[in-house]
């Protein structure tokens, strides 16, 4: 389900296949404990170039459903991902998503959303796709927000991070 050519959006944003030629810039923008903040633990800290090789196989491989790199002004700013479900779900994608932090606050991940779902809901099966966010990274759901994302619900302390509970909010967006 990789996306096999660039697509191009608003503000010089566009995505395109992770390539091996990706990961120094990524294990650099990675390597940030602002970034690891609102990802899952699975996303290590401190992130090496060796792990964003390792990402950047898997996902070649397909191991991620639809992994893009960011691109902004032709340059490296983060990843984005759709991991389609199975079973009864297998309509339905998890979208991911992180932006290295000189590229924050400047429409670039509204924009890279907006892409991956106008891709998924044009070119595959998928009519539902939804994001968890923890509570506190107000940035990204008002990211999803803009795109017509909607609350669904939150599960009360249901993310142990830095040995703290938080709240996840669930987002999602239909095909219309």
């Amino acid at each position: 389900m990789d996306i096999n050519t660039i697509i191009e959006g608003a503000h010089s944003v566009s995505l395109r296949n992770l390539q091996p030629a990706d990961a120094t810039a990524m294990s650099e923008l990675a390597n940030n404990p602002a970034i690891a903040r609102n990802l899952r633990n699975v996303f290590p800290y401190p992130y090496s170039r060796e792990d964003a090789v390792f990402y950047i196989g898997k996902a070649r491989e397909g191991a991620w459903g639809i992994c893009q790199a960011i691109h902004y002004q032709d340059t490296f700013a983060g990843v984005i991902s759709l991991l389609p479900q199975e079973d009864v779900y297998r309509h339905t994608a998890e979208i991911g998503y992180w932006l290295g932090e000189p590229f924050w606050h400047k429409g670039i991940m509204t924009e890279a959303i907006r892409l991956v779902c106008r891709h998924a809901f044009s070119q595959t099966g998928i009519i539902r796709i939804y994001a968890g966010v923890f509570s506190y990274n107000r940035y990204s759901a008002a990211a999803l927000i803009k795109n017509g994302f909607v609350l669904e619900g939150i599960k009360r302390k249901a993310v142990l991070k830095y040995n703290e509970l938080f709240d996840e909010h669930f987002y999602a967006l239909l095909k219309s």
